[in-house]
């Protein structure tokens, strides 16, 4: 009888030592495929941030280092000079002060616009709302150079050349922003926004006394992304602006470049001055914007 348990007892061990080392194998493969993903997170941070440490390292270059070969990350003779530089050659203060006006007006007009639309295409049954909303996200890809010229013939032909209305007015409405906006608008509940109506609350004031309130989310992380991408806007305000007193920081950085000789250094100084907002911005509310990302994907 005895030698007849042994070999049950012999294969229930087997066994048990066959799921140990499966899982032993499947915990080194698990660690593999951990240590393979921080491995393309970290090849693609530096990629990332290579560019930003150039900029910053070769804004304390003096001007021949800049241009030598071959180049040096770090700079050799640490100078100021390329930002006192800056300073001289444009008005910094005036274009924080433009740059920083332009940005809010946009952020304020295209925030309510997307959460009115947003809250309209996604709390409201009528004819044709899908077909509308379609239409909007289609023009997500059409590029701005497609209509950039004809945009710029119709803001002259209103007396808009040349002021900051012909730069906020285009991007009063975002697709983008109304279709983030909408896809947060589904978390709201229906049941909440009828209770205000029986009360006899009329839609502007539910609007604005009960969905911007709950809306506050995803009116952070909109505005993170939507003040860092204003803030960098170059194509149009480089259109539009003729007086050098209107440039935005973007604009303005463009006057450093000359026709016979640019000088790398004021250009790089100038732009690690236009970044500090952004990167001010970004330490702030990073956890809106990284949250912003799967935002659109709600339901």
């Amino acid at each position: 009888m005895g030698m007849d348990i042994l070999p049950g007892r012999l294969t229930k061990v087997d066994s048990q030592k066959s799921a140990v080392e499966q899982a032993a194998r499947l915990t080194r493969k698990t660690k593999m495929v951990y240590l393979l993903n921080y491995l393309i997170i970290l090849l693609g941070a530096i990629v990332m941030i290579f560019p930003f440490v150039w900029m910053i390292s070769t804004s304390f270059k003096p001007a021949p280092e800049t241009v030598a070969f071959p180049p040096t990350f770090f700079p050799k003779n640490f100078t100021w000079s390329n930002y006192i530089n800056a300073f001289k050659r444009i008005d910094i203060l005036r274009l924080y002060l433009n740059t920083t006006f332009i940005t809010l007006v946009r952020l304020v007009l295209t925030l309510y616009t997307s959460l009115l639309l947003g809250y309209i295409f996604a709390k409201f049954q009528f004819w044709g709302r899908n077909i509308l909303f379609y239409f909007i996200l289609a023009t997500m890809i059409i590029p701005f150079e497609v209509y950039m010229i004809p945009l710029y013939v119709m803001m002259v032909k209103v007396k808009l050349g040349n002021t900051y209305m012909a730069i906020a007015l285009p991007t009063v409405f975002s697709a983008y922003c109304i279709f983030m906006v909408r896809q947060f608008m589904y978390s709201i509940p229906s049941e909440l926004i009828d209770a205000a109506r029986i009360d006899g609350a009329g839609e502007f004031r539910i609007f604005h006394r009960i969905v911007i309130p709950l809306a506050q989310p995803v009116m952070v992380t909109l505005g993170a992304l939507l003040f860092m991408w204003y803030w960098h806007d170059f194509l149009w305000p480089l259109i539009i602006l003729t007086d050098s007193t209107k440039y935005v920081f973007s604009v303005g950085l463009a006057t450093f470049v000359g026709e016979n000789f640019t000088e790398y250094g004021v250009i790089m100084a100038g732009s690690t001055l236009a970044t500090i907002p952004i990167l001010a911005v970004f330490i702030a509310l990073q956890k809106y914007i990284i949250g912003g990302i799967s935002l659109s994907g709600m339901k």
